[in-house]
């Protein structure tokens, strides 16, 4: 029988830890997973295949990666108890993410689309960071993501769960709509953008496109492409000498008064007061990547604000 796929993609900024509630389909996300049983009796299905998990395993798989988790109940241990980590890179910041320091990490993640299982003694400083980590953007526990990550990223997987290629180029086949997506819209900020526009390239209903963004990127469609027209117009307020009208007509912004309210509600300040705050960027402009760290942490601040 064909199981069902539904989306979930949970709201939060970087990280989220939860506890594993079993689910009747099988859903799929924009996050990264990463599995800990903590206990026996917690089997893991991918596609036409299951696991049966045992405890300390670890288990990382892609976004896009359509699974499910179902839980037993015995007389001799309880309840079954699972952790599963979602996370996700974004506000991270492309800039660290394609750096070399994250390379490895990247690798591993760019392997992950296969099912990566780990387990044994290696898997112990991982559970420890686990289990000191708090669903919190404080720093403390942003490098202790980044510290799992790391000392995952060291670790020889045992197996790989995805070994299907049919599977697997389903994953990227997913991947490639999204990056698709994502092309059209910086290629044509100045135009009209909509979602009709964007479900007939991928040959879907609005309704179901709808679903598709929000689902792969965590995200509304409308949200996405505003956030993309104001880091567009604020990389052309550093970079050029063009007018503010100008600029928000580049971008695709209806009219003056549209731009200066949507660029403040993200950065909180308008246009003129960017470009103001940050004119001294321009003499490093072509040789590095310092107005989309700032975007990024900007964005980062007005999104927990």
């Amino acid at each position: 029988m064909c199981q069902r796929v539904i989306a979930n993609t949970p709201k939060f900024l970087m990280f989220d830890l939860q506890k594993v509630e079993e689910t009747e389909h099988m859903i799929f996300g924009a996050d990264y997973i990463l599995i800990r049983p903590k206990t026996s009796g917690c089997t893991l299905h991918l596609a036409n295949t299951h696991y049966r998990l045992r405890a300390c395993q670890l288990v990382l798989l892609a976004p896009f990666n359509p699974f499910r988790l179902t839980l037993e109940t015995t007389r001799q241990h309880g309840a079954t108890d699972c952790d599963v980590l979602h996370f996700r890179l974004n506000a991270l910041g492309q800039t660290f993410v394609d750096s070399v320091q994250f390379k490895t990490i990247k690798n591993m993640l760019d392997e992950s689309r296969r099912g990566l299982l780990f387990e044994g003694c290696q898997n112990n400083e991982i559970h420890a960071l686990l289990n000191n980590m708090e669903n919190t953007f404080e720093f403390s526990q942003v490098l202790n993501l980044l510290r799992l990550l790391e000392n995952l990223s060291q670790l020889s997987p045992q197996r790989y769960l995805i070994d299907n290629s049919f599977e697997v180029s389903n994953i990227k086949r997913t991947e490639n709509r999204v990056q698709m997506v994502q092309d059209y819209i910086a290629e044509n900020l100045a135009e009209s953008i909509s979602v009709t526009v964007l479900a007939e390239k991928l040959h879907m209903a609005d309704s179901t496109f709808s679903r598709f963004f929000h689902a792969n990127l965590g995200i509304t469609f409308r949200q996405y492409l505003i956030e993309q027209r104001v880091r567009q117009a604020a990389r052309y307020l550093v970079s050029t000498d063009w007018t503010i009208a100008r600029i928000g007509s580049e971008v695709g912004f209806s009219s003056l008064s549209n731009f200066n309210s949507k660029f403040k509600s993200l950065l909180g300040m308008t246009p003129r007061q960017y470009r103001s705050n940050h004119i001294d960027m321009r003499k490093d402009i072509e040789s590095s990547r310092a107005v989309e760290g700032q975007l990024q942490k900007q964005l980062a601040d007005v999104t927990l604000d």
